[in-house]
Order: C-alpha cells, then sequence, then structure tokens
C-alpha cells in the first residue's frame, strides 16, 4: 500500500490539498502522513522568547495536527498519520520522505503574490529539489477522479525509466488514459516519437494512449488550451533542472505552469529514487 506525504500549514490551500489528497487515497487505498513544517514568527524572536513559549507552541501544533489526522482518518476512513518538523523545509521534507518511506508528495498551490515572485516558495523549490513526484492542487479544485492525463512531452529532454515509471502508476492505478503532448516553436524541432522512447519496457497494449504534437512558439499557452480541450484531469510534466548560464536564459516551464495551471499538476523528477 502506498503512503503519500500531504504538506499543511493549515492555510485554504493546504486545507483543499488534504481533502483532495484523502479523497484520492479512499479511491487508490493510499496511507496520508500530514507533514507540518511549524515557524516562529518574526515577533517572537525578537522578543527573545523563552524555550517554554517554543515548547507550548510545539504542543500547540501537535494538537492540530492530531486533530486533523483524526477527522481525515473519520471522514474517508483512510489510516492518517502526522509529522512535526522545524527548520529548513527541504531538509525536513527529504527526512520525512525517509522516514515514513513515502510514495509521492501532495501540496497546495496559491495564486501566485509579489512575495513568491521575489523569493521563490516551498512548491517551486520542490519541484525542483525533491526526487519524488509532486501532485500540485489549485487552490479551488475538488477531486472528481483521475480519468484522462495530459503529459507535456519534451522530446528534446531524456526521460529516464523511473520517470516513466511513476506516470504508468499513476495510470494504472486510476485506469485512466493519457495523451502525450509535445509543442515545437519551429519544424525543426519535431522529431519523431516511437514507442519505445516512453514505454522504458512497459508493454502499452493495456493502456489507453494518443499522441499530439503542434507547432507554436507560445509554448505555455498551448498547454494551457490543451489542457481545456482534452478536458484533463490531471497535467503531467517532467521538470528540467538549467544550469547557472542556462537559467538565465530560460524559466522552468513546469514552474510556470505550477502558478498557471487550472487543474492538478503532478511534477515528476528526471531521477527518483
Amino acid at each position: 500500500m502506498k503512503t503519500i506525504i500531504v504538506c499543511t500549514d493549515f492555510s485554504r490551500e493546504a486545507e483543499n490539498a488534504v481533502h483532495y489528497a484523502a479523497s484520492m487515497s479512499k479511491e487508490s487505498h493510499y496511507n496520508i502522513v500530514l507533514f507540518n513544517l511549524q515557524s516562529v514568527s518574526i515577533h517572537a524572536l525578537n522578543a527573545q522568547a523563552s524555550a517554554d513559549f517554543f515548547y507550548e507552541q510545539t504542543l500547540k501544533n501537535q494538537q492540530k495536527l492530531t486533530d486533523k489526522s483524526i477527522e481525515i482518518s473519520r471522514l474517508y476512513a483512510i489510516k492518517t498519520e502526522f509529522y512535526l518538523a522545524s527548520g529548513n523545509f527541504i531538509e525536513e521534507l527529504n527526512k520525512c520522505i525517509e522516514a515514513t518511506n513515502s510514495d509521492f508528495i501532495v501540496m497546495g498551490m496559491a495564486e501566485k503574490t509579489l512575495e513568491q515572485r521575489l523569493l521563490g516558495n516551498n512548491v517551486i523549490k520542490a519541484i525542483h529539489r525533491i526526487k519524488k513526484p509532486i501532485l500540485i492542487i489549485p487552490g479551488h479544485i475538488e477531486y472528481t477522479g483521475i480519468r484522462k492525463i495530459l503529459f507535456a512531452y519534451d522530446t528534446h529532454k531524456s526521460i529516464t525509466w523511473s520517470a516513466m515509471n511513476n506516470i504508468y502508476s499513476f495510470i494504472h492505478e486510476f485506469n485512466a488514459e493519457i495523451e502525450v503532448f509535445n509543442v515545437g516553436e519551429s519544424v525543426e524541432d519535431f522529431e519523431e516519437v516511437h514507442d519505445i522512447d516512453l514505454n522504458s519496457g512497459y508493454d502499452l497494449d493495456d493502456i489507453k494512449y494518443s499522441f499530439k504534437m503542434i507547432q507554436s512558439i507560445e509554448i505555455i499557452k498551448a498547454i494551457e488550451e490543451e489542457v481545456k480541450l482534452t478536458n484533463a484531469d490531471l497535467l503531467t510534466m517532467v521538470p528540467y533542472r538549467y544550469n547557472l548560464v542556462e537559467s538565465l536564459f530560460h524559466r522552468s516551464k513546469t514552474a510556470i505552469m505550477a502558478y498557471k495551471n487550472k487543474v492538478p499538476l503532478l511534477s515528476i523528477p528526471l531521477n527518483t529514487d
């Protein structure tokens, strides 16, 4: 049985992601671990709060997580636990993944704010630094099933077996059909896509799939329109991590879609454990 980590700070977007993940888990028989990174307000730090203050805050957070775990377990009849951490988000999330042997992460996504543009946010950091699939849920989306998956595939980036294994896992678990979608900026960008490039040893006979390639200089817009056209329940992308020089000229399309997307986005790292 799979275990998934759902990150929560008890915000509206996080609460929505928790209930989305719980509904999905009930259908697919997953276990849930609620992950919370407790933070200390700048006012408490400036006031040099005592150790007793921090201890009381920890107890309050533990109680909130306990209550939420009981609520989710009761509402959805699924095993629900929690993991309370403090410190660096990425480091602590990796510790939680190792401790719980979790298969993927679920995170809620708020609308892009000025603060996020200046500093980034934990979702975008996780996309590029966590070596597990991350399911990103827009704040307004409720779970209604996953029946159609749109896989925005870049033929110029190699896809590893482990990445494809995670995609196929979702297809089989939800009995979904998948469209492999590629956008090229010019005719020269198109390369013929063979089944073997995508199945990495899998037999596609039992999977409903299709391929579509279009030419457009507005790649993000083309993906957004295809999501609407196919009425996709899930968009899947494999983020490419640019080096320092490349990052001066390129922005991660997966990160852009995480902000802009109107349906859940499954981000799958090229190299997974």
